[in-house]
């Protein structure tokens, strides 16, 4: 979801990949590259925000010696085509066709490089279902400010605000054949079949988009890479809640649960990054490090 943010753009430093997919669709990849063999962080943005908007994040990452790449999700931002009602791809397509293509692509790019993918809010539901299938792809996982839409995740009783909003959503992109936010001024220009996995998840707290060909709640349940979560302060969106929520479904692994204090919402956290940015550098290099874990656990520092 999306604040609407004010995009910087997207700056020195970082280079321009496109990644083709089967169906023509083409992803605009913002990579700040790092010395061979350093870790690269992958992230998946919220919906409804460019990739651009990620500059100061990005930056602040690439300071502690991490390669990073953003991409625009399909259809938004610089990737193109825009949506229409012929759109029929959803969390599915996104976890299946874009998330392996971007990772193979930016491996050609950062051979030898350990992969952590970071999901921002919905960037972050999608990021799972891909950990899920692809597990060895990837060293682990970052969720920040992403949590579950699950409704009866929020305290009472601002659960209604995802529950009627989600579904809003969907019932105007199932009339009109595609969510027209760049009309209505929220979240972009979507498919109908993302806003409506979106939806499902706000009424339901089910992993079960459509086009699902694998039991997804079952195989994150058995993941067992290392994760890092935070939450944000003043996140009405994913607040700990939500975020809780969506760590509890990653029973089988080694969990880190982190709360940054300041005030700073769902996307205000991107321009005031550097302490989420280095306890990221931080955690990597503990993870990278650290010998094979095989059961559950986690911490609930707070960052400042």
């Amino acid at each position: 979801m999306s604040d609407r943010p004010d995009e910087p753009p997207a700056g020195a430093g970082s280079v321009r990949l496109t990644v083709t997919l089967p169906d023509g669709a083409a992803l605009a990849v913002h990579h700040w590259p790092a010395p061979a063999g350093r870790p690269l962080v992958v992230v998946w943005p919220a919906l409804g925000v460019r990739a651009r908007f990620y500059r100061p994040f990005a930056t602040a990452l690439a300071a502690h010696g991490l390669g990073v790449a953003v991409t625009d999700l399909r259809g938004y931002g610089d990737s193109l085509p825009r949506p229409d009602a012929s759109a029929r791809y959803g969390y599915h397509e996104l976890a299946t066709v874009d998330c392996p293509a971007v990772v193979a692509a930016l491996r050609e790019q950062a051979p030898g490089s350990p992969v952590f993918l970071l999901g921002h809010s919905i960037g972050g539901q999608i990021g799972l279902l891909y950990a899920a299938r692809h597990p060895a792809d990837l060293a682990g996982i970052l969720l920040v400010a992403a949590g579950t839409p699950y409704f009866r995740a929020y305290p009472p009783p601002t659960g209604l605000i995802p529950l009627l909003g989600t579904n809003a959503v969907a019932a105007v992109a199932r009339l009109r054949g595609y969510w027209p936010g760049d009309v209505l001024g929220f979240a972009g220009r979507q498919s109908r079949v993302l806003v409506g996995d979106w939806a499902r998840m706000a009424r339901t707290g089910r992993y079960r988009p459509a086009g699902a060909d694998v039991p997804y709640e079952e195989l994150i349940a058995a993941l067992r890479l290392p994760v890092l979560a935070f939450s944000v302060g003043g996140d009405r969106l994913a607040p700990p809640g939500a975020v809780d929520a969506l760590c509890a479904l990653l029973r089988g692994a080694d969990v880190t649960r982190r709360h940054h204090g300041e005030r700073l919402g769902h996307t205000g956290w991107v321009r005031r990054s550097e302490p989420i940015a280095a306890a990221i550098g931080r955690w990597i290099g503990g993870a990278l490090t650290a010998p094979p874990w095989n059961g559950p656990g986690g911490d609930g520092d707070e960052v400042s």
